[in-house]
């Protein structure tokens, strides 16, 4: 995908990769739940001037049902070697994550945003605290996922992982 830099905010022009679609197999596992797998598919898009990438993130199972989805905003700034994450999620889940942005010299690029501050519907099932990693490899066709979580009483640990690669278009 072929990128207008030039209409970019100063702080998305250095992460400008991140924009369009990621998709790849991903592996779920809690003490409270049985293990599963997912198709996961994460896309940025950016808005002309803005200094933030607006994020959807959806997952299906093996067969291809509907899972799980969640969508925000991730305001980075590289400068400062930071990002702000804000998501909301249908299960009555909000989560405010700040934490470092790293840009490596070789192009690579990790995120590790956490712990979180997190906001619960009177429905919902409890989660105290999440942590998100995103580490994108050097040559950034590919993107390590991991998801850590304190919920319904247990403490903080991992809950999701997954491997995505760079969709063409």
């Amino acid at each position: 995908m072929s990128i207008d830099k030039s209409v970019l905010h100063p702080n998305i022009a250095p992460v400008a990769f991140l924009i369009g679609s990621w998709t790849g197999e991903g592996r779920g596992f809690y003490p409270t739940i049985a293990d599963f797998t997912y198709t996961e598919t994460i896309s940025f898009t950016a808005t002309p001037g803005k200094p933030f990438l607006r994020y959807l993130q959806t997952t299906t199972g093996p067969d291809g049902a509907p899972m799980h989805q969640e969508s925000g905003y991730l305001r980075p700034d590289p400068a400062g070697g930071s990002a702000e994450f804000t998501i909301a999620q249908p299960t009555g889940q909000t989560e405010l994550l700040e934490g470092a942005l790293v840009i490596a010299a070789d192009g690579a690029v990790t995120l590790d945003l956490g712990p979180s501050s997190v906001r619960n519907t009177a429905s919902a099932k409890q989660v105290d605290s999440t942590r998100r990693t995103y580490a994108v490899t050097a040559g950034r066709a590919e993107v390590a996922t991991r998801f850590d979580m304190a919920a319904v009483g247990q403490p903080m640990q991992q809950h999701l992982a997954s491997t995505l690669r760079k969709q063409a278009g």
